[in-house]
């Protein structure tokens, strides 16, 4: 069952890719969005996290801490999603472990949805974006949560294809209403 708004969200203690520990109780008192990311060499995720990272100085002067979970191992972490040098932490969790706490799903129809969105493929080739390997789950749907500072989820958006975020103005909307 999907996790909603008005929950709590699942506490959890993990290590980033370099080693430093990660404990959502620690962010109480912020707004958080975790977001849930395919395999590492995922052109729709490193397109997003490209995205991110052009927002990033303007979300946490605001407020916002993020974190960001990868399916694949750490070391695959490092090579492909960390030479983009996202300045928020990245988690690999291999054996979704954390996916499983906030029922992030795998759904192959789901992943067949991505071509109706084409605008998605032609933006990552126009940056450069390419799968390399294929170190997960090819039909993992990306999720993403916004948590109040109390930690409890405001937004539990999951995806519809494997390129599908929440919006970035809904995140703003989130970022800017008052607790």
């Amino acid at each position: 069952m999907r996790l909603r708004s008005g929950q709590a969200a699942p506490d959890f203690r993990v290590k980033d890719v370099f080693g430093r520990d990660i404990i959502l109780d620690e962010y109480r008192g912020s707004k958080v969005m975790l977001s849930f990311y395919r395999f590492s060499a995922c052109p729709f995720c490193n397109l997003r996290v490209n995205k991110l990272m052009n927002l990033t100085a303007r979300y946490e002067s605001q407020g916002l801490k993020m974190l960001s979970f990868w399916q694949s191992p750490k070391e695959s972490v490092l090579a492909h999603a960390k030479r983009r040098n996202p300045p928020f932490p990245m988690i690999a969790d291999p054996t979704k472990e954390i996916y499983s706490l906030y029922r992030v799903e795998n759904d192959w129809k789901g992943a067949m949805k991505v071509v109706l969105e084409p605008s998605l493929a032609m933006d990552a080739m126009k940056e450069g974006i390419h799968v390399k390997h294929i170190d997960g789950d090819k039909d993992l749907i990306p999720a993403d949560f916004l948590l109040h500072p109390d930690l409890s989820i405001h937004t539990a958006f999951y995806g519809k294809h494997i390129g599908d975020h929440v919006p970035f103005e809904r995140i703003e909307d989130f970022i800017t209403m008052n607790d």
